[in-house]
């Protein structure tokens, strides 16, 4: 995918959201709803009112705050793509879903108390896009002392577990390519992001530069996912 611009990034999940969460499953052999479980965990740890999952995509996430909170707190999901959002309202009705992009949030300087994102800062790192930037806009809504709770993959420290994983991920991707050979484009460019994709300590460095403190690490998977918990 040579286009990396924000409406071909959209473009990409529109020819994909059917299937979106059983390919994400067969890919990760079933630990991606693992890895947002602790995610959400993270999230709910300080019992914040409101949260902002941004990116929501169909809402996964955002579903399992809902769950893991027992609906006592108001979740609102954002994306910029109107197919995921309509199967995300569909999966998750006691959400409230809005588009929106995330360099631009619709929403008031300290508004929420947490704010979360899964699997789609690779996506907002692509075309030379500035990360410091996303975050910045991110920290804008956070009330002070709110939680930024970061879950993606990432590059695990070992060497051999790095190749394994990447090789794992290629191998995958290449079976689903198989499967559904109209979206190869989309996920050889799902692969790239993986590949190329920042390390924990670079992480680190952004969250740092966008102004956020006390930024905690958790690696899951021999590192080759990690959480990253920040304050602002």
């Amino acid at each position: 995918m040579p286009d990396k611009t924000p409406s071909a990034v959209s473009g990409f999940y529109d020819g994909i959201f059917h299937y979106y969460e059983a390919v994400n499953s067969f890919l990760t052999l079933g630990l991606d709803d693992y890895w947002r479980a602790k995610a959400a965990e993270f999230a709910l740890v300080s019992k914040p009112a409101v949260i902002l999952d941004v990116c929501c995509g169909t809402g996964a996430l955002t579903l399992e705050l809902l769950r893991l909170s027992k609906g006592r707190i108001a979740v609102i999901g954002a994306d910029f793509n109107r197919s995921m959002l309509a199967k995300a309202r569909i999966l998750s009705p006691e959400a409230q879903f809005l588009e929106a992009e995330a360099s631009h949030l619709p929403f008031p300087d300290d508004s929420f108390d947490a704010l979360t994102i899964s699997f789609a800062t690779r996506n907002l790192c692509q075309g030379g896009n500035d990360l410091v930037e996303y975050f910045r806009e991110f920290r804008r809504v956070l009330k002070p002392g709110g939680a930024f709770i970061h879950l993606e993959t990432s590059q695990p420290h070992n060497r051999f577990i790095r190749l394994l994983f990447h090789a794992h991920s290629k191998l995958m991707i290449s079976l689903v390519n198989i499967l559904f050979p109209k979206t190869k484009a989309a996920y050889n460019f799902l692969s790239e992001t993986i590949a190329t994709f920042h390390t924990p300590e670079e992480l680190l460095k952004i969250f740092s530069r966008a102004g956020f403190s006390k930024v905690e690490v958790l690696p899951l998977t021999f590192g080759a996912v990690a959480i990253h918990k920040a304050i602002k």
